[in-house]
């Protein structure tokens, strides 16, 4: 691939959305099966690739420094410096979240108008990238799970929660892993491959959530992870991926997107579960009148 008819990412963030086009073999980038993991690797370790020499990272990953050359090339950039400067720069930027108030600030629009067409974007970005085999897949995974736990820090914390309580209402076994105060690890050492697992984040991630889906494969537990792209630390250890646009001008990450996924997929659910569904929702009700949930 010639350099000059592809335009390299300017960050890290744009160089993780170039690695879902190419996932989704879209854009002038091709990549081979290797070359796509190698790109991965670099990308899941940004300290790594930004300190270590090019033929330390050849070594690293089992390939040799030609070949980080030509990937470099590949995705637009002059040489192997240019790439690995996406990921020094990565590591000095200033906070994410400051730095995204910071660029909303230079904008001069209707704010109500603009976000809600960037949101209209995402959405519109995220359908495309949903398959008939995730979605399928999905739906098996909530079905035949013997308890499932939801699992997020920080902002995507409260999504957790939403999807917890949504799904709860249709089956028993639904709750936030550690919410009890006993802990992560606690509560993981309670689930075996008859359950599952969702986690959600985005960038910046989270340790423990990475750390959790990592520490879930390795006990065979099934996993659903809802993320921000496929070259994401949490991807890599997911039985069954959804990833998901959080760009605009918002300061933090934007999730329309993932709010609509989330109630197609458990809207799926409702209707695969059929009268069962209805029948276990009618309890919840009863519950809630009787202890006067509603305020009348």
């Amino acid at each position: 691939m010639n350099s000059t008819t592809v335009r390299p990412a300017k960050d890290l963030p744009e160089l993780r959305e170039m690695i879902t086009t190419i996932a989704a073999k879209q854009g002038p980038i091709k990549l081979g099966q290797r070359s796509y993991a190698v790109l991965i690797a670099l990308v899941n370790n940004p300290d790594t690739a930004a300190h270590s020499s090019i033929n330390q990272l050849a070594t690293n990953l089992d390939v040799s420094a030609s070949t980080l050359t030509r990937l470099a090339t590949r995705l637009g950039y002059s040489g192997f410096n240019a790439l690995q400067n996406i990921f020094r720069q990565h590591l000095s930027e200033p906070h994410f979240y400051s730095e995204r108030a910071h660029q909303s600030q230079d904008q001069d629009t209707d704010l109500l108008v603009q976000v809600a067409q960037e949101e209209m974007v995402n959405i519109q970005q995220m359908m495309s990238q949903v398959s008939t085999d995730q979605w399928q897949q999905a739906l098996a995974l909530l079905q035949n799970a013997r308890h499932v736990r939801t699992f997020a820090q920080r902002q995507f914390y409260s999504t957790a929660t939403f999807f917890s309580y949504c799904l709860g209402l249709l089956r028993d076994g639904v709750s936030v892993l550690g919410d009890s105060g006993h802990g992560v690890p606690h509560g993981l050492a309670q689930l075996n491959q008859q359950d599952l697992l969702i986690v959600f984040g985005s960038h910046p991630y989270s340790r423990i959530a990475v750390d959790c889906c990592r520490q879930a494969k390795d006990m065979g537990i099934p996993t659903m992870v809802f993320t921000d792209t496929h070259g994401a630390p949490l991807s890599n250890d997911a039985s069954c991926l959804f990833t998901i646009p959080t760009s605009g001008s918002f300061f933090s990450n934007s999730t329309a997107a993932w709010v609509v996924l989330i109630e197609a997929i458990l809207t799926a659910y409702a209707r695969r579960l059929g009268p069962e569904a209805i029948q276990t929702l009618e309890h919840r009700e009863q519950v809630f009148e009787q202890m006067q949930v509603a305020y009348t």
